[in-house]
């Protein structure tokens, strides 16, 4: 009985534990192993057994008070440049005139990544109006082509950023968060009106963010 019940022990830490991108191990983000329990329209699946992970405003007495501010030009893989400014928690798309900003940094390694891309999808063509969803390459070296093919197989409609830069906007973005420079990924930012608004570490339900932009449309009436 005492054996069963230390390879049961055994079994639920091994469940637990999160996966670590093997390339580097100081300057890499985190593989987050977090699952979705949200699921598109139509979904059966059941909803009641994962972990989530979502990260309120920090209270005021806990914010740096250091200055975090940059500018960057990154480029959307269809063509577009977006000039984005980082003033400490406040991001701003130049280029666009969406009032909610999505900000996802993910690489094609990472299945929680690829997992959450049909989410986003559909938020895209349910908030098109209002919303501008931006996934963020960060710390993957795939190729160009390899990379059109992958984002073909995974029919990503939103639009994607893959840049010289994005590392360096990833770092500041983590940063002003006050994440560790190996975040992990997933790592999903709301802004409002350039306003840091939320942000979710790993997966997190579809519900969750939907409700989230719900609310924030409301600040915006």
């Amino acid at each position: 009985m005492r054996k069963l019940s230390i390879f049961i022990c055994t079994l639920l830490l091994l469940n637990f534990t999160g996966c670590e991108d093997k390339k580097t191990k100081d300057s890499t983000p985190i593989e987050n192993t977090t699952e979705i329990y949200g699921a598109p329209t139509g979904s059966t699946q059941n909803t009641s057994r994962f972990k989530v992970q979502k990260k309120e405003k920090a209270p005021s007495e806990a914010i740096d008070t250091r200055i975090f501010s940059d500018t960057f030009v990154l480029n959307d893989i269809k063509g577009t440049h977006y000039t984005v400014t980082v003033s400490n928690q406040k991001v701003t798309f130049k280029e666009s005139d969406k009032a909610i900003v999505l900000v996802t940094f993910f690489a094609t390694w990472c299945p929680p990544c690829v997992h959450e891309m049909p989410y986003f999808n559909d938020l895209h063509k349910k908030y098109t109006k209002d919303l501008l969803i931006t996934g963020v390459l960060v710390h993957d070296t795939i190729a160009d082509t390899a990379f059109k093919s992958f984002l073909a197989k995974n029919e990503v409609r939103y639009s994607i950023l893959k840049s010289t830069q994005n590392n360096d906007f990833a770092s500041l973005v983590a940063k002003t968060l006050h994440l560790p420079h190996n975040f992990s990924i997933p790592l999903t930012v709301m802004y409002v009106s350039g306003e840091y608004f939320t942000h979710y570490e790993g997966c997190v339900p579809v519900e969750m963010i939907e409700y989230d932009i719900q609310e924030a449309l409301k600040t915006l009436k």
